[in-house]
């Protein structure tokens, strides 16, 4: 007897979807049972339910916090998709510009950003001003390299039939630079949003007396760790939504393409 054909989407949501649950499902149930079992003390490593406990009675103070967060991250990684694609068309436009340029983005991004903190501190000093400096600069470099791979990689040939209908040169790149550059652009905005939002944080962490990442050392300091936990994973489940609103984005546009 033949077996029904199993539809595609389902067998993708089986494997995308149940497997990482069923994972899921183990690992919080060995935490929240194990951590007990072995005695650990709750300020070390707190079960999953007295993390959940923590977060409901602190959800204001962490949610007010993580809205300070989000406004310094969208203001980093809206400076860094709009440079960056810009720096990227230009310098596909100059290559003079590209020769001059580009050795200096690699050399910047070289730089570990925790080197340059007590410059921007001297210039910037501390506060959200610094850490949208931080979050831009690691989350640039991707943007430009990806950006710049789209347009280079883009069909000659399609070019070229273009220009012998005697197209200009903004609607060759409207026609054809623009859109056959998605799927590689899209590829280094994923990239790009988790950098700026780590970004966000690691400046919080070090440089802010507000927003989540400075939360997370207050709560550290004073030893709540259930708090400090629900924190985290707040944190986690935010970079989880920007990076899933930005792979929505890209199955919208691109598939439409």
């Amino acid at each position: 007897m033949r077996r029904p054909t199993v539809p595609r989407w389902r067998q993708l949501f089986s494997r995308k979807i149940q497997l990482p649950a069923a994972v899921l499902v183990v690992v919080v149930s060995a935490w929240e049972y194990g951590v007990p079992e072995m005695g650990i003390q709750p300020f070390i490593l707190p079960t999953p339910s007295a993390i959940i406990v923590a977060f409901v009675e602190n959800h204001e103070t962490i949610l007010a916090e993580l809205q300070v967060t989000l406004r310094v991250f969208a203001i980093a990684f809206g400076l860094t998709l709009v440079t960056g694609y810009l720096m990227a068309l230009l310098m596909f436009e100059w290559k003079v510009l590209e020769a001059t340029f580009f050795p200096y983005i690699i050399v910047i991004r070289s730089i570990p950003i925790v080197t340059l903190l007590p410059i921007f501190i001297t210039w910037f000093g501390f506060g959200g001003q610094t850490v949208i400096v931080v979050s831009y600069l690691i989350s640039f470099f991707p943007m430009v390299v990806n950006t710049l791979s789209g347009f280079q990689e883009t069909d000659g040939q399609l070019v070229e039939m273009l220009e012998s209908f005697s197209a200009s040169r903004w609607e060759v790149y409207r026609d054809v630079y623009f859109y056959s550059s998605l799927p590689t652009v899209f590829a280094g905005i994923k990239i790009s949003v988790i950098l700026a939002f780590t970004g966000t944080i690691v400046g919080e962490l070090v440089l802010a007396n507000q927003g989540i990442g400075a939360l997370i050392i207050e709560y550290n300091s004073t030893f709540a760790t259930p708090e400090m936990f629900a924190a985290v994973f707040t944190v986690s489940l935010s970079s989880l939504c920007c990076f899933g609103a930005v792979v929505g984005l890209e199955r919208l546009f691109v598939d439409w393409t």
